[in-house]
């Protein structure tokens, strides 16, 4: 396997190409768990790259790698052993990502995931299960944002700080795996939250809102009212689209700079350190504070390890429409999706850093096809924006489910030069790559189906049993186009 590396906004393999990667999110959240969850075996992986995909961002925690202090736990250690062997046998790649919601499960008394028992701290504050959706832990519970301060603020346990045990596990995990070929990076925490200073932030993004909508002459008063008259959902959310977002989101940008100046970008850097010390292989993913998983402004700054930015790392944002979770998701807005996504290009750009999406998607039913307009909205703005993706989730029989139909698509896997631009059109069925190419190496294409190619010559590579292929183009140096017809 190639090596993958960064290149300011690129991901770089070892050859110099462009690399577009594409996969899921395969996360364990269950409780006391002996070996990972999902059986991630030969004929997985084979099925797997059969259908286009290349990375994996497997999600862990640190109740099941650390149930007790100190005490790690090797048998389930020995599971992601032959997860990574199995991924670089068929060429995939582990992100490797220490999740977390609502901080922790609270020893079954929430529903939650991540810290041990041991590690959630909440100072007396009660945990409990959801009154709404899972997130509502984040909005009212008090436990939650307990358990976050007094881990930001390093709280000892057992005369060790709880960060420093936290890091104590990631030099542990980066001396396991630092030098497996198909380590991809280190996801430091998913969606960290900001803790007690979230209360302030959701006040203010509440009375925003409402400034917005009744000043704003984005929104249709008229229409606006007519609807909560007549409870028309639809129209209700649609009133918060694309145009007024960021209109609402930059009144809280300040109260989340504060948290990723104060604890967030701190945290980065000690983590990343201790990785460091272990192994220089391997990209350190940043990813944002769950507020701005909806668009807020994110304001960390470049990792960086002992005072020095660090050379490998990237940006892996999130976005949903905010009815995710919630039977509204009927109503999601692609161009509200986009307008978060939009604000986070604004964050890598910031950065100079590479972007794979960590997670987007969010549809419970892998067998419900009436959401894929708005997934293949998105799938196209990744597209423009030369990211790839991981789809979140995957829930034990996706790869036979009618989400392939969706997930499954043609797209650049190593460009050998620099990308200009590259769509997959899912309706006209074609795919069009522009590059500029330096003369060397060839350009890698997952094509998802039979075609028929309009002036290039290829090689065929590999041929699945469903059809699929990956193929490879020779280049002049200079300005190409590669366009493809999918039967």
């Amino acid at each position: 396997m190639e090596k993958i590396l960064t290149d300011n906004m690129r991901f770089v393999d070892g050859l110099g190409r462009t690399r577009i990667l594409n996969g899921m999110n395969i996360d364990d959240k269950h409780r006391d768990q002996s070996r990972f969850y999902y059986e991630l075996d030969e004929a997985f992986f084979k099925k797997y790259r059969s259908y286009g995909f290349d990375i994996i961002r497997l999600a862990i925690t640190w109740q099941n790698l650390e149930p007790r202090i100190r005490e790690y736990n090797e048998d389930y250690l020995k599971s992601i052993d032959e997860i990574f062997a199995l991924a670089e046998k068929y060429g995939v790649y582990i992100l490797l990502d220490m999740h977390q919601d609502l901080f922790s499960g609270n020893d079954g008394k929430s529903c939650g995931d991540g810290a041990p028992d041991w590690a959630a701290i909440t100072d007396g504050a009660k945990p409990r299960q959801p009154i709404f959706v899972w997130a509502d832990g984040y909005f009212f519970g008090r436990w939650v944002s307990k358990s976050f301060d007094n881990f930001w603020q390093n709280t000892a346990v057992g005369g060790v700080g709880l960060q420093d045990r936290y890091c104590d596990l990631w030099r542990l995990l980066a001396k396991r795996y630092g030098d497996s070929p198909a380590l991809f990076g280190f996801d430091l925490m998913n969606e960290p939250f900001p803790g007690t200073l979230s209360r302030k932030i959701f006040l203010r993004l509440i009375t925003s809102a409402a400034i917005e909508i009744i000043r704003s002459n984005k929104v249709d008063k008229v229409a606006l009212i007519k609807a909560v008259a007549k409870r028309d959902e639809k129209t209700m959310l649609d009133s918060l689209d694309a145009s007024i977002i960021r209109d609402i989101m930059k009144r809280v940008d300040s109260v989340q700079a504060e948290f990723d100046h104060r604890y967030y970008s701190p945290f980065l850097n000690k983590t990343a350190a201790a990785i460091r010390e272990i192994t220089d292989n391997g990209i350190i993913m940043m990813e944002q504070s769950y507020i701005c998983n909806s668009g807020v402004k994110q304001s960390a700054s470049p990792i960086t390890v002992n005072g020095k930015r660090e050379p490998q790392q990237c940006f892996g944002p999130h976005a949903y429409d905010m009815t995710v979770d919630t039977p509204l998701y009927k109503y999601a807005n692609a161009s509200r999706v986009k307008a978060f996504f939009t604000e986070m290009h604004n964050t890598q750009k910031r950065l100079n850093v590479p972007v794979i999406v960590g997670e987007w998607g969010g549809c419970s039913d892998n067998k419900d096809t009436s959401w894929f307009p708005h997934a293949y909205e998105l799938l196209e703005f990744f597209d423009e924006k030369k990211w790839g993706q991981m789809y979140w989730d995957y829930h034990g029989d996706d790869l036979d489910s009618p989400l392939m139909q969706m997930l499954s698509r043609t797209h650049p896997v190593a460009v050998a030069g620099e990308i200009k631009s590259y769509l997959y059109d899912v309706r006209a069925k074609e795919f069009t790559l522009n590059y500029t190419a330096e003369g060397k190496g060839d350009t890698l294409i997952y094509v998802h189906k039979p075609f028929t190619a309009d002036g290039i010559k290829f090689k065929t590579l590999e041929k699945y049993e469903n059809g699929a292929s990956l193929i490879s183009v020779k280049a002049a140096a200079g300005e190409n186009t590669v366009k493809l017809i999918i039967e």
